[in-house]
């Protein structure tokens, strides 16, 4: 059975001695709270009253607050018959969400919002992950909204099917419930869902085989060797492939950007898009003699030719647009430089990232500096990120003897 309790905030109004009033819904040893517009000093507060009296008499308005607090509670206890009456899950975050009535209830909704906060901290690819997946949502939704109360395990696992059945392949298709599991998450930090019902607890996500292909020393050679056009755009591309190769795999979104100015004193220093972490490398002498051929240039110029010196990208939309068409081109021209390099590989500008973290784990055992090479979190992302490089070499092993 739900229990209401008021209680006194823990901390005093700022420059003040009195305390803000709150009502404490409590539903299976879970509590939520609810602030209250008035707020009394201590001496004034009952903890333990009679008949509702939490204000002592003592307070000048200790009628009206009592009876303010006397509705409060009546109407957290028409939320809890509210929800039973409509066979929804009856917690104490579903109880505030009902009393509150807030848009923030809806999964769209607060997805909405954190978005806009994305967007405001340019985050424009995450916002944009944010977006599709709410579309998905409200396509699937037959009222073209959801709630988090709505959100159950069964409830995942028909989405999930929906996504399959709209031509999303299994890769795809986890993004979307990742995506969909990271908003849960922040909706639980900000009390509006119950972590003890969370439906991503027993939900495993579902994952497809993400493809990784990667090169080896003597394809990386080949690809280095091959006699292309000076100045030409497939020969530019080259030079991107291999600089990023031979600064640990460096993502193409940071190539495209990289100036002048991140050089210094024989190192790469950035601050890496993806995850806005700053990031320091030694140049090696592969990466300098890519680096000749085009400068040195103005502190605030572009290394490579992709993005123009004379555009502004100041709108970080625009500039995610442009980087999106840029790496679009550059993986157009990877593809015919494997077919002269006779590499019959799909090879796309991760490829750089990948085959440098292959090459990497077969020469070195300290997986700490290989993780901070490329500039992982964490030494887990790191060995997650490796394993399918191991799951695929058993794939070509097996198929070797076997065949």
């Amino acid at each position: 059975m739900p229990s209401y309790n008021i209680e006194l905030n823990n901390k005093p109004i700022k420059g003040s001695n009195e305390y803000t009033l709150l009502l404490r819904v409590t539903v299976n040893r879970k509590h939520t709270r609810l602030k209250m517009d008035h707020a009394i000093q201590a001496k004034h507060f009952n903890p333990s009253p009679k008949q509702n009296k939490y204000v002592r008499s003592s307070h000048p308005k200790h009628a009206t607050i009592n009876t303010d607090i006397d509705d409060l509670i009546q109407e957290a206890k028409d939320a809890v018959k509210d929800l039973g009456k409509e066979n929804k899950l009856v917690s104490a975050s579903s109880v505030k969400q009902r009393m509150k009535q807030e848009n923030y209830s809806s999964v769209i909704e607060f997805g909405k919002s954190v978005m806009i906060g994305m967007n405001e901290n340019k985050q424009v690819g995450s916002a944009k992950k944010y977006k599709t997946l709410l579309n998905r949502l409200g396509e699937f939704s037959e009222s073209g909204d959801l709630l988090f109360i709505e959100v159950t395990h069964s409830f995942l696992e028909k989405f999930h099917r929906y996504l399959i059945s709209k031509g999303n392949n299994e890769t795809t298709a986890s993004k979307y419930m990742e995506t969909f599991r990271t908003i849960y998450r922040k909706a639980s930090v900000e009390g509006l869902t119950d972590q003890l019902t969370n439906p991503f607890l027993n939900y495993k996500i579902k994952r497809g085989q993400v493809n990784k292909d990667r090169l080896n020393q003597d394809e990386i050679l080949a690809i280095e060797g091959l006699d292309l056009p000076e100045k030409s755009l497939i020969w530019h591309v080259r030079n991107a492939f291999m600089f990023s190769f031979y600064c640990a795999g460096i993502r193409a979104s940071d190539i495209l950007q990289m100036k002048w100015r991140n050089i210094v004193n024989g190192r790469l220093v950035y601050q890496m898009q993806k995850t806005n972490r700053a990031h320091s490398i030694k140049l090696q002498d592969q990466a300098i003699a890519v680096l000749e051929l085009y400068g040195p240039g103005d502190s605030e110029s572009y290394i490579f030719p992709y993005l123009s010196n004379e555009i502004d990208y100041s709108d970080p939309v625009f500039l995610f647009n442009q980087i999106g068409a840029k790496t679009a081109l550059l993986n157009k021209y990877l593809k015919k430089i494997a077919t002269i390099a006779e590499i019959e590989k799909n090879i796309s500008t991760h490829t750089a990232r990948h085959s440098f973290a292959d090459i990497a784990r077969q020469k070195t055992d300290n997986i700490y500096t290989l993780s901070k090479s490329l500039g992982h979190s964490s030494i887990k992302i790191t060995e997650a990120y490796l394993a399918s490089f191991d799951e695929k070499a058993v794939d070509d092993m097996m198929d070797e003897i076997f065949k």
